[in-house]
C-alpha cells in the first residue's frame, strides 16, 4: 500500500490546487498501487464532514509537531506546498531528518509581471488581516495573528523534536518572516532553501521564477496543470455555440472575483475600493435586467460570502453569489466572464472559448490578459455593455492569438496523467 500525507491548507472538499490534483491523480494511482491519503489541514476551521475512502482527515490542531503526525501516519511519501507556509515548512523540514521523499506544487505567480515588491503596502495588509477574526466553529472564533503564533509554535516544536537550537530557530523564524517582505535568500540557501524532491512545474513559463526563489531546476518535472484537464476534454464548446444563445433574451454573465489579499502585482486595491466595485455593478445590473443575468463567484479562500450578502441584501435583485461550487459548471453555463484581473478560472473560461472582460478596476500593472490582448478591457462601468454586445466579434477576430496564448501558458491537456506519472516515478526511487 502506498500511503500519502497531504499537507493543504484546507480540507479535500475545498477545491483549491491540491484537492484538485488529488481527485485527478488518484484514479490514475489506483491502477499500479492501493493507496491511503491522510490529508492534514490546517486551515482556522477543523472540518468535520465525512469524506470516502481513500481519505482520512487530519488537523494540525491535534498535533504538537510535524514528527508526530508522521510517526502516525507512517507514509511513505509527503505532499506539501515548497514556499514560506510555515505549516508546510515545518514537514518539509522534518521529512529531510526522517528522510521521507516530498513532493509539491510550485506556486509561480505567472498572472502579473514583476513589477518589484511594495514593502510598505505588504506590511499593512499583513498587520490590517492580524486582527480580522476567523470563525473556528459554531461557538468561538480567532483572530489571525493568534492563529500566525500558532503556526510559529508548531513549527518551533517541530524544530526542535529534530534537534535544531533555540537560536538557529529564532533567527529561521526572523529570516522567513523578513523574506515575506523582501524576497532575498543568502546565497547558500539559493535552490535548496525550500526544495522538494519532485517539483510539479505547469509549463516552461514558470521555471525560472521558482529557481530564483529556492527550488532546484533538476527536481523540476514539466507537468501542465490538472485544472485545465477537463476544459480541454470539452472541446464541444465551441464559438458556434455562442452565436446560438444570440438570440436569447438574457445574456448570462459571471462575474469572478480574484484575491488580491495577497498583494501579487502593483494595484490601488483595498477592502472597500472592492465593495465600491461590487455596488457598481449592482446598479448597473438593474439598470439593465431583462436584457443579462448576472452571478458572482468569489475566491473559495480569502474572501467571506457574509460581506457580499450585506452588500446584496441592500438592493432588492436576484443576484446569485457562489463560493465552494465548481467553477467549472459555473463557466460553462455563462456567455461572458466578467474579471477585475487575469487568474486562474480566466484561463479555465479562456480554454471554454468564453469571451472575457477585464474591468481594470483596480489599475493592475502588469496583468498578463491585458498585455497579451487576449481579453476585452474596460475602465468605467459603463463600457461593459459594449463589451458585451462585441464579444463574439472579439473572439473571432483574436481567435488565433488566444489559440497561441493558450496552448503557451496552459499546455494542451493531460496534465493528471503526468503528475501521476511523475509520482510513481518517485515511488520506483524508494522501493
Amino acid at each position: 500500500m502506498l500511503k500519502i500525507l497531504v499537507i493543504n491548507e484546507v480540507s479535500p472538499h475545498i477545491k483549491n490546487r491540491a484537492s484538485i490534483i488529488f481527485e485527478k491523480i488518484i484514479p490514475i494511482l489506483l491502477k499500479k498501487n492501493e493507496i491511503k491519503v491522510f490529508w492534514l489541514s490546517y486551515d482556522h476551521k477543523i472540518n468535520d464532514e465525512s469524506i470516502d475512502s481513500p481519505y482520512e482527515l487530519l488537523h494540525v490542531s491535534k498535533f504538537k509537531n510535524a514528527k508526530e503526525v508522521i510517526e502516525k501516519t507512517k507514509p511513505d511519501l509527503i505532499y506539501l506546498t515548497p514556499g514560506l507556509s510555515i505549516i508546510d515548512y515545518a514537514f518539509l523540514l522534518t521529512a529531510r531528518v526522517l528522510q521521507i521523499p516530498t513532493f509539491g506544487w510550485v506556486n509561480s505567480n505567472q498572472m502579473f509581471s514583476p513589477t518589484g515588491t511594495n514593502v510598505k503596502r505588504q506590511l499593512k495588509i499583513f498587520f490590517n488581516e492580524s486582527f480580522i477574526k476567523n470563525k473556528i466553529n459554531e461557538n468561538n472564533s480567532e483572530f489571525k495573528v493568534v492563529t500566525y503564533l500558532k503556526k510559529n509554535l508548531f513549527l518551533i516544536r517541530s524544530m526542535r523534536k529534530n534537534g535544531s537550537t533555540y537560536n538557529y530557530i529564532i533567527r529561521e523564524i526572523i529570516k522567513n518572516f523578513k523574506l515575506i517582505f523582501i524576497y532575498e535568500l543568502q546565497e547558500n540557501e539559493k535552490y535548496t532553501k525550500f526544495n522538494c524532491d519532485l517539483l510539479l512545474v505547469e509549463n516552461e513559463l514558470t521555471v525560472d521564477q521558482p529557481h530564483n526563489l529556492g527550488l532546484s531546476k533538476n527536481n523540476m518535472k514539466l507537468v501542465g496543470d490538472p485544472t485545465y484537464d477537463l476544459p480541454f476534454e470539452e472541446k464541444y464548446i465551441e464559438i458556434k455555440n455562442e452565436i446560438k444563445n444570440e438570440i436569447k433574451n438574457e445574456i448570462k454573465i459571471l462575474f469572478i472575483t480574484t484575491n488580491f489579499t495577497a498583494g501579487q502585482g502593483k494595484s490601488s486595491w483595498s477592502l472597500e475600493k472592492q465593495n465600491q466595485m461590487i455596488k457598481e455593478l449592482i446598479k448597473e445590473y438593474i439598470k439593465n435586467k431583462g436584457k443579462i443575468s448576472l452571478k458572482i463567484k468569489i475566491h473559495p479562500i480569502s474572501e467571506k460570502y457574509s460581506d457580499y450578502e450585506k452588500i446584496l441584501e441592500k438592493y432588492n435583485t436576484n443576484i446569485q453569489i457562489f463560493q465552494h461550487e465548481d467553477i467549472f459548471k459555473l463557466i460553462k453555463e455563462a456567455d461572458v466572464i466578467l474579471a477585475p484581473s487575469a487568474s486562474t478560472a480566466g484561463l479555465i473560461a479562456l480554454i471554454m472559448k468564453k469571451p472575457i472582460i477585464v474591468w481594470d478596476y483596480f489599475n493592475i500593472k502588469g496583468d498578463i490578459f491585458l498585455n497579451e490582448k487576449i481579453t476585452m478591457n474596460c475602465n468605467k462601468i459603463s463600457e461593459i455593455n459594449d463589451c458585451v454586445l462585441n464579444r463574439m466579434k472579439f473572439m473571432q477576430e483574436n481567435e488565433l492569438v488566444i489559440n497561441n496564448f493558450i496552448k503557451k501558458f496552459c499546455g494542451e491537456g493531460n496534465a493528471a496523467q503526468k503528475i501521476a506519472d511523475a509520482v510513481n516515478e518517485l515511488v520506483l526511487k524508494i522501493k
